[in-house]
């Protein structure tokens, strides 16, 4: 059920965005998907720079973002942040998909499923506990 829930939002929120979407996206979305770019790029960029494509997945609380960021026409150069006059080229490696889970970027390479699976998941169990002094520690459900 909740897979299908998540699944549902990130397609409404998809159909409501037009081309890529990002300029239609709140600031909240476009701060965590340029750091997804800078990280990207960082780790899995080679000579050409990687940009935002799609909203692979949003849960509800927006405790986790999981975007997709593939290979432009631009070359690679920083900073590394969303570059309009970019073009997405569709078919190039390597795509990659960043999550941010309650402000912590992890990217893979789009051919790590396990690796994006498990760390979505894993983000979707943790819940917040907050202590009696204010400190807060995150717990698996």
């Amino acid at each position: 059920m909740r897979g299908s829930l998540l699944l549902l939002s990130a397609l409404l929120l998809l159909e409501s965005t037009d081309g890529n979407g990002y300029d239609q996206l709140s600031q909240q979305d476009t701060n965590i998907i340029d750091k997804a770019i800078k990280e990207a790029n960082e780790r899995h960029g080679k000579t050409k720079h990687l940009d935002f494509d799609s909203i692979i997945a949003v849960n509800n609380d927006k405790r986790m973002l999981n975007v997709l960021l593939k290979p432009t026409t631009c070359v690679r150069t920083e900073p590394f942040v969303h570059r309009k006059e970019c073009k997405i080229q569709n078919k190039s490696t390597p795509q990659v998909s960043c999550i941010d889970c309650r402000g912590v970027m992890t990217c893979f390479s789009l051919r790590e499923q396990e690796k994006i699976k498990q760390t979505v998941s894993e983000c979707l169990n943790l819940r917040s506990h907050i202590a009696r002094d204010g400190t807060g520690i995150l717990l698996a459900k």
